[in-house]
Order: C-alpha cells, then structure tokens, then sequence
C-alpha cells in the first residue's frame, strides 16, 4: 500500500498565489543601479581612490529593486 505525504500534494494556480503570499512583481531597474553607483563614484569619497565600499553597493543594489505597483522599495 502506498503512503502519501501531505507535502507532496497537487495545487491549483488559486492555492499557488496564496502559498507564495500573492501576485507581487519584482524586477530589478539596472538603471537606477548603475546611476547610484555612478554617482557615489564622482560625488562619494574626495580621496582619489574611486573604490567604493560596500556599504554603497548595497544601497544601490537595494534602491534598484521595483515592485509590482510600481514603486521602488524605500
């Protein structure tokens, strides 16, 4: 006789939605990525080492994130 698991159980697209917490859309804007970086390289740091930190690829990296309405994350 063959067991079956509960975790192993067919969904339809309505139960799919739910389980995952909705319909949101990400994506990701290179643009805004890129200008940010662009940006803390002229007006960041005065030395003239134009590494960034990490610190600054995060922010960046977070700032180009868009969500299904629309809007950035803040």
């Amino acid at each position: 006789m063959e067991v079956t698991s509960p975790l192993f159980t067919d969904l339809t697209a309505e139960e799919c939605t739910t389980v995952s917490g909705g319909s949101t859309q990400v994506s990701f804007d290179l643009n805004t990525f890129l200008f940010i970086l662009g940006a803390s390289v002229v007006f960041g740091n005065p030395s003239n080492d134009p590494v960034l930190a990490r610190e600054e690829y995060l922010f960046a990296f977070e700032s180009a994130f868009v969500f299904g309405n629309g809007k950035k994350k803040r």
